[in-house]
């Protein structure tokens, strides 16, 4: 209503043909800048973007090249723009296909000079009119009253019937804002207490508030607003928190700003439409300076979210899409950056939406950042706003960093400057300008202030005596420094880029470390070794402070490296400074690191906690290191070039205190002091006195005070060893770590290569772990693509494995144990790899140092070190001490260092000798000090039996080099015989110390063993009749019971479960061991014989996976009938179990002692367990799958029927034909009575007949009748399927079993329905059968589903659990309170299969399959006074064949409806009939038979149930009814092979599924018709059968189109999850725009799929949080509530944005698992951190169908809670 005629005046006329016009005037544009909304797919381009924010929008990306590239995905957090068509984004591909099109087209004119002058003043008035309007009302705080200049005045009123409206000014809203620091459960509190709402209105308001930014909460007179206002202020300000924002004001100014908002809307979306418009806006908003940006940028944290994004959102679109609109944006924006940050500090809302997050769209375009340096010295206000708050954190010149203080936050918020200028510095300049140098030096000494207060903060000092009563804080500034790490690169990078500036950078560096040298750097005195007096700084690591910080020491060794670009070194005369530190003043600092570190190797530091511990982790972090242990290795090495070698080697020796230990005589003054301590102690504890206490009292206080002495000193050893480790290690690191451009003579790509090949020495790694490792550049890019190919191979993924990279066997020699970039734990871990390798490989055992690349010319002089005096002679140090077997300051791992540092020396002369540079002559010098003569020595020494094949090699490559130089030809003769010598001493001593040790081994083995023979024969002859009795025994069961192998060799060729011609065999009943109290017990035999009962762990569930009707639901479980599954399946319960036995006994006290634990569990910590204590759940003791039941270990049902065979074999069974079996039937429910319930007496009244209880009559009233009217033969055999001791002899079990069984019963009669517990139900019994029914069901799908033939891979907890339930279903009877409800349920059973009705369901709603189990196990106790059991009878086999029937039915009625063999492409009929007679002619005319019958029963169904005749193929409806009655067959196998345990045909168990053979093989072994259906139904009985069925009226409803919705026409479909795209892409760009169900409009946070139903739903958002159940308060999420009905309570979902699965089972259970798409490395993104493109894995998504269509998504839920209980818990009912 006041948007259309602004319009109108703005156009003149209809506006739609003049925003026409005005889009026809532009050229198609060649840059996107669509804005991202919160949670939108971007995509990035690895290959040609310019950095990682350069991003293009889904339909860019589809649209081009980038899509082919290395692209990266992820969710945008809402602010940016698609970049597509900026130049300055991408190296190359900068266009989409789409806007390619603006690109060719030229821009002929201005579009504002085609456009008509009066319409340009028009848009030009009205935008004037808009900006300042919403400008001055959005942000507007004074008073209660609107500008003076927007109230109505008198003469301004119109004449209107709503007068009132002028008058209103007395109404007021009490508005709450939203901020960051108040949760949602706090909000929602505070809203209840404070405005006396509901849970549900309080929830509404906060979700409102989240995400608009505020909600008005209550609208009245200005002293109730008040008041509203003072409560909720109150309530959060507790705890000297900062309250809540909430403001009282007129309802006139809301009004206003509602319209101002709508107007920012209006005016982003004209903008969007024409560049027209964008032009006028710009130059509105630039006029006078900007000062209308100027004033947003002021008062941005003043307006609330949604107003501070709409804002962003006009200024993106109104400016930042033309260059130069975007340039001058960009100053404002520059020069008001510091009011601006220091806004946002004080604000209480995140960075993304804040004015300053509009930094990263302006400061990642190079030409404006290099533009903003050059002229608005950017980079020196960032610097500034920083070093402000900086300075409020100054102590003593330093950065304290306090993270336990209250004002922490300010300076956290502070810190995104460090991104902006991250962002500034990205892109070095190509051509530098006076300005361009000034600007960015001037931010450059800022920045040296910076890094000068960060040098040598957090200082530690070594604790001793007493351990550190508070861990110092430590995170801030590990914090800073990561942030910081990413700018420092770029610096340097800036730098070098220019001789001029690297030179003014180099100076000013200078000059801030002398700034900085403090006096401690000028104290000196001299330390003397061999001939070598130093001058070393005085200063002791171990008692003085030390920090790990030193950015500017690290930044000089980062610009030193590119001095030499340019002529230029550290001593050159421009970088003459006053105070500039000398070399040794340079690596001092660092130097005390190191040294540090060493002593926290050494255990020195014990005392100073977890802090320094972490510091040193994060130190050698990849996330660190760059900017600092490679720093200080370069630093190292520069001092290594700046001093002389043995120089250098003596201050390292002093830093590390060990100039005593150098000295030749260091063990005997070691030794000496010892002996002295030890006659010391012994004087003293030999003085006498003449008082004998005193005495006493002297000796133990001398004696203890000495020995203390002698601890310590034993300590100082062993510090002193790893120490000397240490030392040895950081020399070897100087001399050999060149793998870093501008040291080594090496590339970018070889420090990747090197890095890569040292961690997959350690092991093959996947590409996740192992890009994660490698340390990322200043783009996030690892550079790991481009060379992996040529070191490693990558095997790819199987199975539930990763895919993995593996070292390339070339690549093996390039390892280096000692590789600097090593933990303890990495050097040691790839020592074991590697050792083992070669001991696979038949290789020597050891590790050589590999050849190193050559140094660069600035850095050959470190070489020196491997051949100056003082090396040498800690060379000859060690490997004497290593001779000395009394030397105890030397060890193994100082020797294999030696080694090392030899081998790499050999290498370096080896290298100088083949580039004719005789500079570098190590073997020469070393003959000073003997150097092969101790090598030789230690030969075959017992110290070095660890490493003697590094030795040996060492030795040999010793002769290698020696054999080089011509000059020493003679000298290499007489060293290739002292090789061969050497060589061969050194294999003898081997071969000599293995076969002293192999001899040593047998003894000992002999020992042993004749020792144990010795007491094996003492333990005979005492239980000598022991053993007599079990020989014995064991020679009775040999011979009474067969072997399993026997029992199959014995048994028949053919099979047959049930009815007359059943093949019983004897049960085999096995043995069962507790796994609680691990004793052993048998379950009773059917003979009498009875163990303790023993039960199975069991879960009992809900479930509706077998559902083929999504639509319905089981809404009334409390009254449901559960008399008979439905046809479409649509509930169900299933029963599952681990497979552990337990005594019943023992199951019981542990799940009391689980109750009673968590019963004492405070109720707020339940929540997080795998399993709830309330629904009884458990976890199995042993494998700890979920269970909420014990099912009961039972005898075999048929134990009595094998017996009574074996006792009369040739004993005759009256037989009955199936006629006259119906006509018993029919007798029963003839004389069937029904009894109404009584009032007050039944504990539940009987659903599964509403009108009352159906009670059969007496078997000798059913016999009489039947006597009648067939025969006294047929009458007797009616009763023998009754009353024969087979059926009626049920073993007897312990009451304690019984017990068990009751509660197993009720437990699946209460969690199969959720209802409440009842006891007494008459639905108990049926619900058991209903369970067993339903598992079999899956189990046959699991199996079909796997393409498996019937009992194929069938897991022991498979077999366990359903031979132990379908036991438990046919002893049922015998555990009811009544009976009366087991004769009920057969005969309404009986009633609705053999008459019918208009209450009973007609034959297409029922499962066949369900009324034959139920059947089954309840008809031989129809009669009242008969308890019996189903074992496989002729009744059984009956039974079968009338339920088959109804099966065959249901098939022939829904043929027209699903016919899925017709509308496939078949062989023609003339190849068929070639095909058929490669069988027997009989079997082909039985198929004939039965195609022809098929057609007739076709035609003869549907004709009574009055449907028009369809033609059809014989052959083709034979082929269907084959495959669609498969499945019906299978689950009746499984039923009846469990329940009579007659083992099962091979066919069943093939690892080759063919349906067909399984087929006939199933109707033999159901002792059916062997080759042809229509003998098992030819009886005339049966076809009254299907005249009653099908001439019910619902059949033809259901069956025609009216009805088609509940007729079940799939018979054989295994239900599967909803398909999903193979690009990932695809599938987040679908939901991208999926909106919030609850909202208006907006956007879901968190999509997310249901994989069962395919539904979209708003989940972890309280927007669309239901209370559930209803009327109890409590609030449940989007999955909770939909998983409750879609299944059952348990789900599986996809979190789209994520890429997570989502598994919820109940209320508060569920997890999150692997999704099904991986990359092309075979691993899972889930969060997207990685951003690779994500695929739909084919075996990963069958893998999730499995688990559940097999149920056990409860119990993943449990095994991954329970293997993550450290994980901080999720609330999964808010999910």
């Amino acid at each position: 209503m006041l948007f259309d005629p602004l319009e109108r005046f703005m156009c003149g006329g209809d506006p739609s043909q003049v925003y026409q016009m005005v889009r026809q005037l532009d050229t198609p544009p060649s840059l996107c800048g669509r804005v991202f909304k919160n949670g939108d797919p971007t995509y990035g381009c690895r290959d040609c973007g310019m950095d990682p924010t350069c991003v293009l929008c889904a339909d860019c990306f589809k649209n081009s090249a980038h899509s082919k590239h290395r692209y990266k995905i992820s969710t945008s957090s809402g602010g940016g723009y698609c970049d597509c068509g900026d130049r300055e984004a991408w190296k190359s591909d900068v266009f989409c296909d789409i806007h390619i099109k603006g690109q060719m087209a030229e821009q002929s004119k201005n579009p504002l000079e085609m456009i008509p002058p009066d319409l340009i003043e028009r848009i030009h008035l009205i935008f004037d009119c808009i900006l300042p309007y919403a400008k001055e009302l959005l942000t507007y705080e004074e008073g209660f009253s609107i500008p003076k200049d927007l109230e109505i005045r008198e003469q301004d009123r119109e004449p209107t019937n709503l007068s009132s409206l002028y008058d209103s000014k007395d109404t007021f809203v009490t508005m709450l804002y939203n901020d960051e620091t108040h949760t949602y459960d706090q909000v929602i509190g505070t809203l209840e207490r404070a405005i006396d709402c509901s849970q549900k209105d309080a929830v509404a308001f906060a979700t409102s508030i989240d995400r608009e930014g505020r909600c008005i909460v209550r609208c009245s007179s200005f002293q109730q607003c008040s008041q509203t206002k003072n409560v909720m202020e109150k309530q959060t300000s507790r705890g000297s928190g900062r309250p809540l924002r909430v403001q009282v004001m007129p309802t006139y100014v809301i009004a206003h700003q509602i319209f101002a908002s709508r107007l920012l809307t209006w005016l982003h979306n004209i903008l969007e439409s024409a560049q027209a418009f964008r032009l006028i806006f710009s130059e509105i908003v630039n006029r006078d300076g900007g000062s209308i940006v100027e004033n947003i940028i002021w008062t941005d944290t003043k307006m609330w979210k949604t107003a501070r994004v709409q804002w962003h959102r006009l200024f993106i679109s109104g400016m930042l899409m033309d260059q130069e609109s975007k340039k001058m944006f960009a100053r404002t924006f520059t020069k008001n950056y510091s009011r601006m940050m220091k806004d946002f500090i004080l604000d209480d809302h995140d960075h993304a939406v804040s004015v300053a997050s509009l930094g990263v769209q302006l400061f990642t375009m190079p030409t404006i950042a290099h533009m903003l340096v050059a002229e608005e010295d950017v980079l020196a206000r960032l610097l500034n706003t920083f070093l402000s708050e900086c300075d409020k954190k100054l102590k003593d010149n330093k950065l304290a960093l306090e993270q336990r203080s209250s004002n922490t936050l300010p300076f956290r918020r502070i810190q995104y400057i460090l991104y902006d200028l991250k962002y500034l510095l990205g892109v070095k300049p190509e051509v530098w300008t006076r300005e361009l140098r000034s600007g960015f030096l001037h931010g450059y000494n800022l920045l040296l202030r910076l890094l000068g207060m960060m040098q040598g903060m957090d200082p530690m000092v070594r604790q001793v005596g007493t351990h550190m009563e508070y861990e110092p804080e430590w995170e801030s500034a590990f914090n800073l420094h990561i942030k910081l790490a990413a700018v420092i690169p770029l610096v340097i990078e800036w730098a070098a880029s220019d001789r001029i500036v690297l030179i003014k950078a180099y100076r000013m560096l200078m000059k801030s470390l002398a700034e900085l040298c403090t006096e401690d750097m000028k104290r000196r005195y001299v330390r003397e070794l061999l001939d070598y007096s130093v001058s070393c700084i005085e200063y002791d690591v171990s008692s003085a402070p030390v920090s790990i910080h030193l950015p500017l020491s690290r930044l000089v060794a980062g610009l030193t490296l590119h001095l030499d670009k340019y002529g230029l070194n550290y001593n050159s005369p421009e970088f003459l400074v006053t105070g500039k530190p000398s070399p040794e003043e340079l690596m001092e600092p660092v130097l005390r690191t190191q040294v540090m570190i060493a002593q926290v190797h050494a255990g020195m530091w014990r005392r100073n906690g977890f802090s320094l511990i972490n510091q040193i982790y994060f130190y050698h972090n990849v996330r660190c290191r760059q900017e600092m242990l490679d720093r200080d290795v370069m630093l190292l090495q520069i001092a290594a070039t700046l001093i002389d070698s043995n120089e250098i080697l003596v201050h390292l020796l002093n830093r590390f205190n060990l100039m005593s230990w150098a000295q030749e005589d260091y063990e005997m003054k070691y030794l000496r002091d010892e002996v002295e301590d030890g006659v010391a102690v012994k004087a003293h504890a030999t003085t006498t006195t003449p008082h004998r206490a005193f005495r006493v009292f002297r000796q133990v206080h001398l004696v203890l005070g000495n020995s203390s002495r002698l601890g310590n000193d034993e300590d100082n050893m062993r510090q002193t060893v790893v120490l000397v480790e240490e030392y040895l290690q950081l020399v070897m690191t100087i001399v050999s770590e060149r793998y870093t451009p501008g040291i080594g003579q090496i590339g970018e790509e070889e420090r990747i290569k090197k890095e890569i090949i040292q961690l997959l020495s350690i092991e093959p790694m996947p590409h996740s772990v192992l890009n994660k490792a490698l340390p990322e550049g200043t783009n996030h890019e690892t550079g790991m693509e481009k060379v992996i190919d040529s070191v490693a191979d990558f095997k790819k993924s199987s199975g539930a494995t990763k895919g993995f990279y593996e070292l390339k066997k070339s690549y093996y020699s390039h390892y280096n144990l000692f590789f600097y970039h090593y933990t303890r734990e990495e050097q040691s871990k790839s020592e074991v790899a590697q050792r083992a390798r070669k001991k696979n490989a038949g290789e020597e055992e050891c590790c050589p140092p590999p050849v190193p690349p050559a140094f660069t010319v600035p850095f050959t002089m470190i070489v020196n070190i491997l051949q100056c005096d003082v090396f040498l002679h800690i060379l000859k140090t060690v490997l004497k001490r290593m001779m000395d077997l009394k030397a105890q300051s030397v060890s193994e791992s100082q020797l294999q260092k030696v080694l090392h540092l030899v081998g790499y020396a050999l290498h370096e002369e080896e290298r100088y000798y083949h580039n004719n540079d005789p500079y570098f002559h190590f073997t020469r010098r070393a003959q000073k000090i003997n150097l092969l003569a101790l090598l030789e020595g230690l030969v075959g020494h017992q110290r070095t039996t660890t490493h003697k094949d590094l030795l040996a090699w060492t030795i040999r490559k010793y002769h290698s080099v020696l054999s080089l130089s011509a000059s020493s030809s003679k000298e290499a003769q007489t060293s290739e015989a002292v090789m061969a010598s050497t060589s061969t001493s050194v294999a003898a001593s081997a071969s000599s110390e293995k076969k002293r040790r192999s001899d040593i081994a047998a003894q000992r083995k002999a020992r042993i063993m004749l020792k144990m023979a010795s007491m094996q024969q003492n333990f005979i002859k005492t239980n000598e009749t022991l053993f007599q009795e079990t020989s014995s025994t064991e020679q009775t069961n040999d011979v009474v019971e067969p072997t399993p192998m026997d029992l199959t060799e014995q048994l028949p060729e053919d099979m047959i479960a049930i009815g007359p011609r059943q093949t019983l065999v004897q049960p085999q009943e096995l043995s069962h061991t507790c796994i609680l109290c691990h004793q052993e017990d048998q379950v009773g035999r059917g003979d009498g014989s009875t163990g303790r009962a023993m039960v199975l762990g069991a879960l009992v569930q809900r479930s509706t996976v077998l559902s083929r009707n999504r639509a319905r639901r089981l809404d009334q479980p409390d009254t449901h009938d559960p008399l008979i599954l439905p046809a479409d399946l649509y509930w169900g319960a299933h029963t599952s179990s681990c497979g552990h036995t337990m005594h019943a006994h023992c199951w019981q006290e542990y799940f009391d002692d689980v109750v009673k634990k968590e019963r004492r569990r405070p109720y707020r910590f339940r929540q997080n367990l795998s399993f709830d204590i309330e629904k009884s759940e458990y976890l199995c003791p042993l494998c700890e799958a979920l269970c909420n039941t014990a099912l009961p270990l039972l005898p075999s049902v048929t134990a009595t029927a094998v017996n009574l065979r074996n006792q009369d074999p040739q004993s005759a069974t009256p037989t009955i034909s199936l006629t006259d079996w119906i006509k018993g039937l029919q007798t029963i429910l003839k004389h069937k009575s029904l009894h109404s319930h009584r009032d007050g007496k039944e504990e539940e009244e009987d659903t599964s007949c509403p009108e009352g209880t159906w009670t059969p009559p007496l078997l000798s009233s059913v016999v009489k009748d039947l006597m009648s009217i067939t025969s006294p033969e047929t009458a007797e055999a009616f009763t023998n399927l009754f009353s024969n001791l087979a059926a009626t002899t049920i073993p007897a079990v312990p009451g304690y079993t019984m017990n068990m069984m009751s509660n197993f019963a009720h437990a699946v009669y209460m969690h199969g329905l959720g209802v409440h517990p009842n006891s007494g139900s008459r639905r108990i019994p049926l619900m058991v059968w209903a369970s067993a029914a339903y598992t079999i069901l899956t189990l046959e799908e699991t199996q079909r589903n796997a393409n498996r033939a019937l009992l194929t891979s069938l897991s022991s907890r498979q077999r366990d659990c359903l031979s132990a339930l379908i036991r438990f279903a046919a002893y049922v009877p015998q555990c009811v309170k009544k009976k009366q409800s087991i004769e009920s349920a057969s005969v309404c059973l009986l009633s609705t299969i053999l008459e019918g009705g208009e209450t009973a369901p007609c034959i297409l709603e029922w499962d066949s399959f369900s009324a034959l189990v139920t059947l089954s196990l309840s008809l031989p106790s129809i009669f009242p006074k008969i308890l019996g059991m189903a074992v496989g009878s002729t009744q059984d086999l009956y039974l079968l064949q009338v339920c088959f029937l109804a099966h065959l039915v249901q098939l022939l009625l829904t043929y027209e409806k699903q016919n899925p063999v017709s509308e496939m492409e078949v062989e023609d009929e003339e190849e068929r009939d070639e095909e058929v007679p490669k069988d027997s002619g009989e079997e082909s005319g039985a198929t004939t038979g039965d195609a022809e019958w098929l057609v007739s029963m076709l035609d003869h169904c549907r004709s009574m149930a009055s449907l028009p005749p369809i033609a059809v193929q014989p052959q083709r409806l034979l082929e269907y009814i084959k495959e669609n009655c498969l499945p019906f067959l299978r689950c009746c196998g499984l039923f009846f092979h469990f329940l009579t345990e007659v083992p099962a045909p091979e066919e069943l168990q093939s690892s080759v599924f063919v349906w067909e053979s399984e087929f006939y093989c199933l109707l033999r072994y159901l002792g059916l018709s062997m080759n042809q259906l229509r003998p098992t139904f030819s009886d005339p009985a049966l076809l009254e059968l299907v005249s009653r069925w099908c001439s019910d009226s619902r059949v033809r409803t259901l069956v025609t189109s009216a009805g088609s919705e509940a007729c079940v026409n799939s018979w054989t479909r295994i239900n599967q999850l909803v398909s999903l795209p193979h690009d990932y892409s695809e599938l987040i760009n679908t939901v991208s725009q999926f909106p919030c169900p609850a909202s208006s409009g907006d956007d879901s946070r968190t999509p997310t799929m249901c994989l069962v139903c395919g539904k979209m739903l708003c989940s972890q958002s309280y927007c669309c949080q239901t209370e559930f159940p209803e009327g109890s308060r409590v609030m449940v999420g989007a999955c909770t509530y939909h998983a409750h009905y879609c299944g059952a309570g348990t789900g599986i979902f996809l979190r789209v944005r994520e890429c997570k699965i989502l598994l919820l089972s109940g209320r508060i259970k569920g997890c999150f698992v692997s999704p099904p798409y991986l990359d092309e490395y075979g691993e899972t993104d889930q969060g997207l951190k990685r951003g690779n493109p994500l695929h739909l894995d084919a075996t990963q998504y069958s893998r999730l169908h499995a688990m559940w269509l097999s149920h056990s998504i409860p119990d993943t839920i449990a095994h991954t809670v329970e293997s993550n209980s450290g994980v901080v818990a999720t609330e999964w009912q808010h999910l």
